[in-house]
């Protein structure tokens, strides 16, 4: 009765955030349900999903719903396992192998934005392990982009195609970043990594200025932190000063769309928390992130 409950919630109005789907790169719940009535994994994250929700929403049960999708999201991964010992992508499971992965690493990501807030450090502990996890997307997408593209999933890919462009010269969001590079003392290595973060980041913020005004193109935010590199989580876990800046400039992204239940006020945490772990010396590069915490109701 709890599973029928929660498949049930999957049509709550405020679960299906009307104006997410009238983009066209927002892949309707119709699709996922479809899929996930002939997939077991795909169907366990769904209603762990739903579970989430729920633990957001319904205060005096909480922790109770929390608890319980973290159950439906364990069975999840051990029946994906079961059902792909061999990473193998085909024509015949792509769409359900994408549509699982790019959730549960959209609901790993927004649970750690929600319940890791004792510290920066408990949220950067969770946010690495999530990105280890959410980078599996990358790696499905990347193997078997021309096969989605002739699934009914296809149509509402565009993340591939953005990531593709070159970035602006400049951007007037992330200018700070730029300059922040030029003056570090991290490895090559360790530059390179943030580097790629930075180009990737633009690209996105490129793709919501392209996009029209009453639109912010989420699965787009949501791709971004599957693209960063290992190199550059392992920085993110050291807490450097250079990884954290960039990450408070992709929370500007978060809190542009804290109308979403999923995320909320993560984006303002996020922001907060890391200007007020860095000194002075780092401040100036931080202007923009604390600018947009101004922006709006």
């Amino acid at each position: 009765m709890t599973h029928l409950a929660l498949f049930n919630n999957l049509s709550n109005i405020d679960f299906l955030s009307p104006k997410e789907l009238m983009q066209s790169d927002v892949i309707p719940m119709g699709l996922y349900i479809k899929y996930a009535l002939t997939t077991p994994y795909l169907m366990h994250q769904l209603l762990a999903t739903s579970a989430f929700h729920l633990s957001i929403r319904a205060a005096d049960s909480r922790m109770v719903y929390r608890e319980y999708g973290t159950g439906l999201q364990t069975r999840a991964l051990s029946l994906f396992n079961e059902s792909n010992p061999i990473l193998e992508v085909s024509s015949a499971n792509c769409a359900q192998m994408f549509l699982f992965s790019a959730l549960i690493g959209v609901h790993l990501l927004c649970d750690a934005l929600h319940f890791y807030r004792d510290s920066l450090e408990a949220f950067i502990h969770r946010f690495a392990h999530c990105l280890s996890v959410h980078c599996g997307v990358l790696a499905i997408t990347s193997q078997s982009i021309h096969l989605l593209q002739a699934t009914e999933v296809g149509a509402h890919l565009t993340s591939p195609h953005v990531f593709q462009q070159p970035p602006p010269n400049s951007d007037p969001d992330l200018g700070a970043l730029q300059d922040l590079l030029l003056t570090t003392d991290l490895s090559l290595a360790s530059r390179d990594a943030c580097q790629n973060a930075v180009l990737r980041l633009q690209q996105v913020f490129e793709a919501q200025r392209s996009a029209p005004e009453t639109k912010l193109r989420m699965p787009l935010a949501f791709a971004w932190p599957a693209l960063l590199s290992p190199e550059y989580i392992e920085l993110l876990r050291q807490q450097r000063a250079e990884a954290l800046i960039i990450l408070a400039h992709y929370a500007m992204l978060l809190h542009r769309g804290r109308d979403l239940w999923l995320i909320g006020d993560g984006g303002r945490f996020l922001i907060s928390s890391i200007c007020g772990s860095l000194g002075s010396k780092w401040q100036k590069y931080l202007k923009v992130p604390i600018a947009t915490l101004e922006e709006g109701p």
